[in-house]
């Protein structure tokens, strides 16, 4: 039960883009499903997603120092959310978190920091290194790096030099356009191995594509994946 006696209800803020947002919703679902058991649909989360891809793009934003226009947009549809009953919230864009030290403590109060997870599982995910797989957004301007936490995990993580960097950005917005398939997934394997990591971190929402993908298939690297990690612990995220 959330604050005030409301019954506790997952906002999320998709549509950066939709098709990961929308599998996030399905993951949920499904991981709820086998906690329950496929004859307790009533015990399943009250979730609304609301998916708006006429979001602008979050790294353009950022190189254009367009940050204070793209907060108020951000501002404006997490307050719908919670004025619609939503007790906690995600912002399924790891980019768009950038924008979040322009919110007030009313909204940032309730959303699950996809950044705050991932440095959860970095913490108890064991020895690394994991291959950061994030927007040339998310990497210039530091949305993991000027986290307080991340001096404690840094050394946890691989972050890719300028090439390879832009090939992980243009990967990430070909998983925005296409079904996520065996082509994408090889090449991030390739990464892996070429840079002797022990896994990736989904350091972008489009890489829960492939996370689902490689499930589907019982292969791949080990992904540290935030909303997975949501969607498993999600009972308690909203009792919180």
């Amino acid at each position: 039960m959330a604050e005030g006696g409301r019954a506790a209800m997952l906002g999320i803020l998709g549509g950066m883009g939709p098709h990961a947002s929308a599998e996030f919703l399905r993951t949920i679902y499904e991981t709820a499903g086998e906690r329950h058991g496929a004859s307790a649909e009533q015990e399943l989360p009250r979730c609304l997603l609301d998916s708006d891809p006429a979001f602008p793009d979050r790294t353009e934003a950022i190189r254009a120092g367009r940050d204070r226009e793209f907060s108020e947009r951000l501002r404006q549809r997490l307050r719908n959310l919670a004025e619609q009953g939503a007790t906690r919230i995600v912002l399924t864009c790891v980019t768009a978190h950038h924008f979040t030290r322009w919110l007030d403590p009313g909204l940032t109060g309730r959303l699950i920091s996809l950044v705050d997870v991932v440095l959860d599982d970095l913490e108890v995910g064991g020895d690394g290194p994991f291959l950061m797989l994030a927007t040339s957004g998310t990497r210039e301007a530091k949305v993991f790096e000027s986290h307080p936490r991340w001096p404690a995990v840094a050394h946890r993580v691989l972050l890719p030099p300028a090439g390879t960097q832009e090939e992980i950005h243009r990967l990430l917005y070909r998983l925005k356009r296409e079904p996520a398939g065996a082509e994408h997934a090889g090449r991030v394997e390739d990464l892996v191995v070429q840079y002797g990591c022990r896994g990736v971190i989904a350091g972008c929402t489009e890489v829960h594509l492939l996370t689902r993908w490689w499930q589907a298939r019982a292969g791949g690297p080990l992904v540290l994946d935030p909303l997975r990690s949501i969607a498993n612990d999600l009972p308690k995220l909203l009792e919180d």
